[in-house]
């Protein structure tokens, strides 16, 4: 089997592709960029690497015309921290683009969207597919919000017997190679920061172990694939997690303690979240005006704003038919992440 992974050199990416390669019949193309063979994947002559930007049809088709892919897994996004316009362009038109090229190459006839948790209306209540709602363009709180949820609508009316669609969900994800959140906490505590905490730390969110999340990929992969699941798992959205919907401060500091820097409760700094979004807002207000936009602070108030939300999901569909299961021991895989991050960051 042949599988297109664009994003493939990435943190999620790499592991999708690193899954993969466990089938000895599966190819694997990486289309990205800047592409290049993930970290501790040697130069393997199942791996061909293609050069894209996906909004140029020409090289979309070059690439589908040379590798003739049996299945799409779309995970490349930018930050989102990027400006609405790279959003709208690689989330919205690029995945507009793939899906057509896709759709005319007769090979392919599965192609798996990465989305997330922040393209649906928060919720603090346990919700499924049939009652999330996206944003739109009246109510979304940010670019890369409302760019996940318009490629979410586009992915789903693609679906059709020619390509069958499916989009996995995900929260924050962490795991051994992570680039964003797992640097993060391991600069928070060399710099003494890590008994911080900004608001009440009240909302629950879910969280994934990134081994799952390719997993997860994989496994709608499979299920648009196969003729006896493809109707069901066609033109539909997933949400997967480990299952264990806590706080946001509280499982940053089960990380801490794994890496032998323990919190306690009481040995907190709470910083109030107001005060935090006006700091952000005033340092992306002074960077803009000193640099004129061309330099952004550390600082983020769409970070900020984040922690304000949440999310709290079933995984009773993507378990029923995608046959997905959350990781066993979170706290294992915690361990072993901090283990990584120990040697390595």
């Amino acid at each position: 089997m042949r599988v297109l992974v664009t994003g493939g050199s990435g943190f999620l990416g790499g592991h999708v592709v690193r899954l993969l390669l466990h089938d000895s019949t599966t190819t694997v193309a990486i289309a990205s960029r800047h592409p290049r063979f993930p970290v501790d994947v040697s130069d393997d002559y199942r791996i061909s690497l293609y050069s894209l930007d996906l909004t140029l049809e020409d090289q979309l088709e070059a690439v589908f015309n040379d590798f003739k892919p049996h299945a799409v897994i779309h995970t490349a996004s930018p930050s989102y921290l990027d400006t609405g316009r790279a959003l709208l362009k690689i989330n919205v038109n690029g995945t507009k683009a793939l899906l057509e090229v896709a759709k005319a190459c007769e090979e392919t006839k599965a192609f798996v969207f990465t989305s997330s948790n922040q393209a649906v209306v928060p919720t603090q209540e346990p919700i499924s597919e049939g009652n999330a709602r996206l944003w739109d363009e009246t109510n979304a709180p940010n670019a890369y919000a409302l760019s996940k949820a318009m490629a979410e609508r586009i992915v789903t009316a693609a679906n059709s017997e020619q390509l069958y669609t499916s989009i996995i969900r995900l929260p924050g994800i962490y795991g051994e190679y992570d680039t964003n959140f797992i640097p993060q906490l391991m600069s928070s505590m060399r710099r003494k920061e890590h008994k911080m905490q900004v608001g009440n730390d009240t909302k629950l969110f879910e969280f994934l172990y990134v081994k799952k999340a390719a997993e997860a990929h994989i496994l709608a992969m499979k299920a648009l694939l196969n003729p006896n699941t493809r109707d069901q798992a066609g033109g539909e959205a997933f949400f997967i997690s480990d299952g264990k919907p806590q706080r946001f401060f509280e499982f940053c500091r089960r990380f801490y303690a794994a890496a032998g820097s323990p919190v306690m409760p009481e040995e907190t700094t709470r910083i109030p979240l107001p005060i935090m979004q006006v700091m952000a807002s005033t340092a992306e207000w002074l960077y803009w005006v000193f640099t004129l936009g061309m330099v952004k602070p550390s600082l983020r108030r769409i970070g900020i704003d984040y922690l304000n939300t949440g999310c709290c999901w079933s995984l009773d569909k993507a378990r029923r038919t995608l046959g997905y299961e959350p990781v066993d021991d979170q706290e294992e895989v915690i361990k072993g992440t901090m283990e990584w991050a120990m040697k390595s960051l």
